[in-house]
């Protein structure tokens, strides 16, 4: 297999163009291959975006394994280049027709000893498994996740992959879709005294940068296993702006709710759509900081946002991920309105 290795922003954007459409197809016929369904298929905005565009906060590696011109392989690394420099989030792929012939072992190995030559021994790694799969399998033998919480079937093709090349399995996580017509018809969540939330779509507004960006560092040790995937990162209001910029050039669409304490952050909630896929919202960040949890904000922000998405976009499904040891969080997503979509392991591996 001839692997050729692509770091972002180190090939030309006619070149990228060039392979593009190729690429995109070889990501849908994966996740097609997975189960999850269309909403899930790969956007060529985004995926132009990791071949081409890093940033000084992060940035994206691929690598392309061909047989005979074709693509049979894929690798990617997601690397942030302002704290955790030992860590990369990596993801790789086979072709359904090409598996257990040793392509996803070669892959690997060539992205490991490229990153162990960058200073990243720490790796990150997860695996999606849809609900009717998980569903299907639990007479079989499981791979429990080492924080007690969940189980993926050990006899599934990237569940094995991931152990045999030494990955452990650290953390599972439930993937839930809401409909946001469901929100308006929930009952209304009184805040505690003292306690608002406002809601907003596309950038940050400027008077909200240092809010959101302090909950953004929150994310990094306040989340259930946060410790195992990382030491806590630094934000700032310039961070946010690249962030959102960032989207801007993925032409992302960002519905965000608040919530404060007079004028201190307190919580936040974010899902992002695109104009491509308009019914379709993903969830990212959600977080009440610890001081302010046990006063029904984490509901009463994803409520408040799915009735300002209803109201001002097209979006009308959600998709959202929470381990499933944050039983606090997947109690919001249930009150919500979320059900279960799939399940996702998340893997660690250290590097020599």
């Amino acid at each position: 297999m001839e692997i050729t290795h692509i770091p972002a922003g180190s090939r030309p954007a006619n070149e990228i163009e060039e392979i593009l459409a190729e690429v995109v197809a070889f990501d849908a016929l994966i996740n097609r291959a997975s189960g999850l369904g269309d909403d899930f298929d790969p956007r060529a905005d985004e995926v132009r975006q990791e071949l081409l565009s890093p940033n000084e906060y992060t940035s994206h590696q691929t690598w392309i394994g061909r047989l005979g011109g074709a693509i049979v392989a894929k690798g990617i690394a997601y690397l942030t280049l302002q704290d955790n420099l030992d860590v990369a989030d990596v993801w790789c792929a086979v072709h359904p027709d090409k598996r257990r012939q040793g392509f996803g072992a070669e892959m690997l190995t060539a992205m490991e000893t490229s990153l162990v030559a960058q200073g990243r021994t720490q790796l990150t790694s997860y695996c999606e498994n849809p609900e009717s799969v998980r569903a299907s399998e639990v007479r079989s033998a499981h791979l429990a996740a080492e924080t007690g919480a969940g189980s993926l079937p050990a006899g599934q093709p990237d569940v094995a992959f991931l152990s045999h090349h030494g990955f452990a399995f650290k953390q599972l996580e439930r993937c839930s879709v809401a409909k946001t017509a469901v929100a308006a018809s929930l009952p209304h969540v009184e805040l505690d005294p003292g306690y608002t939330i406002e809601t907003w779509s596309g950038p940050t507004p400027e008077h909200r940068l240092e809010q959101i960006a302090w909950l953004h560092q929150k994310m990094s040790t306040d989340t259930p296993g946060a410790e195992e995937f990382g030491e806590e990162e630094s934000w700032d209001a310039e961070r946010v702006r690249a962030l959102d910029e960032k989207r801007r050039k993925n032409r992302e669409l960002l519905g965000t709710a608040l919530a404060l304490k007079g004028d201190s952050a307190a919580g936040f909630t974010e899902v992002a759509h695109f104009d491509e896929r308009p019914a379709v919202g993903w969830q990212g960040s959600t977080l009440v900081a610890r001081e302010h949890r046990g006063h029904g904000l984490g509901a009463a922000l994803k409520i408040a946002n799915h009735v300002a998405l209803g109201e001002s976009s097209r979006v009308e499904r959600i998709y959202t991920w929470n381990a499933v040891e944050n039983s606090w969080m997947l109690a919001i997503n249930d009150r919500g309105g979320f059900e279960t979509w799939a399940w996702v392991g998340l893997w660690k591996k250290r590097l020599a």
